[in-house]
């Protein structure tokens, strides 16, 4: 019976803490995050869209072999010793 009372008093009381949680967040000012219901202004042409996706498709491969070549290059000092 005492353990049921124990129970029920931490619900109520936790209950109360978050009712007064809910209250404080309502007052509070803070930072108001972007409206993202609306489009951006400029959307790309399916053109644009290609070109770019190109671009970064070029990207990554050469960033690719840049990092192979970096890491031989730091491999090659170390076969020397």
């Amino acid at each position: 019976m005492a353990v049921r009372c124990k129970l029920g008093l931490a619900l109520v009381a936790s209950g109360a803490v978050g009712m007064a949680l809910l209250g404080c967040s309502e007052t509070m000012s803070l930072v108001d995050l972007p409206n993202i219901s609306r489009l951006p202004e400029k959307l790309l042409s399916k053109e644009e869209q290609a070109k770019t996706m190109n671009q970064m498709l070029e990207k990554g491969q050469t960033h690719q072999s840049d990092a192979i070549k970096e890491i031989e290059a730091a491999k090659e000092p170390e076969k020397a010793k």
